[in-house]
């Protein structure tokens, strides 16, 4: 399996628009953070969330097939490259299949209602739309796709909002959690002891609806992967001022950044 960071950056990506601060004006590739986006390589290739960037991020990466796309939540730094799905349909005679929890789920049917046609010259990209097995009560199960075992972990957003994410554990080996602030206890089980994780934490000081730095490497302390890395970055901060900040403890996540497992 391979694990490619097609996005490391916050829902603002990295330079801001407009804004003359050292990272924004950084001439450092690893400074250069579109919204956050990861490529799964089994069998087939795997996303995890199509952000705005998407066509940028596919075009950079080369990336012409997919087999599906896993949604942690509906947020459009998250969601809102779903139109740019269409080319991945083109030759295909079956839907791309995309999976996501029930309340995102709803929020994409909502916003996205047209990808539900199916005129043969429709100009849509034709998605079939599944919910994960189970519920956020009980848990959900894990499933397969392109030669990928995928084990969905609940996780809570923003708790004031009630507004819910989903991460990933692939293979028992690579965990990716983005956009949370409490994680189910019941799912701990799943993150111990992996060969990476990968959590989202856009700056370092309190936040109403993401876990801050300290908070990221206390859960990489506590879950003890190989490899543990944060992703979903802000411009608080260069690269290599985190590196300098981290010391090993954990490491910035960049565009580009490939694993094999």
């Amino acid at each position: 399996m391979t694990v490619t960071v097609l996005g490391s950056g916050t829902s603002t990506g990295v330079p801001i628009i407009g804004c003359p601060c050292e990272v924004c004006q950084s001439n450092d590739p690893h400074d250069k953070r579109l919204r956050a986006s990861i490529l799964l390589t089994g069998t087939k290739h795997v996303l995890i969330d199509s952000g705005p960037d998407l066509r940028q991020q596919a075009l950079r990466a080369g990336v012409t097939q997919i087999a599906g796309v896993l949604y942690t939540h509906f947020h459009f730094d998250h969601l809102d490259g779903l139109p740019d799905l269409r080319p991945f349909t083109f030759e295909k005679t079956a839907n791309l299949t995309c999976f996501a929890n029930e309340q995102t789920y709803k929020k994409i049917r909502e916003k996205y209602s047209y990808i539900r046609e199916r005129a043969q010259h429709s100009n849509v990209p034709h998605l079939s739309l599944d919910l994960f097995e189970g519920s956020e009560e009980k848990g959900y199960a894990a499933f397969s796709i392109a030669g990928l075992t995928i084990q969905p972990i609940r996780l809570v957003h923003i708790p004031t909002a009630g507004v819910l994410s989903t991460g990933f554990v692939i293979n028992k080996t690579f965990g990716y959690l983005t956009d949370f602030k409490t994680i189910h206890p019941d799912d701990e089980k799943y993150l111990f002891n992996l060969k990476a994780l990968f959590l989202g934490s856009p700056i370092d000081r309190e936040h109403v609806s993401h876990i801050q730095h300290s908070e990221a490497l206390a859960l990489i302390e506590k879950f003890a992967p190989l490899r543990g890395l944060v992703g979903h970055l802000s411009h608080q901060y260069s690269h290599n001022e985190l590196c300098e900040l981290w010391q090993g403890r954990a490491e910035p996540a960049f565009d580009g950044l490939e694993m094999e497992f």
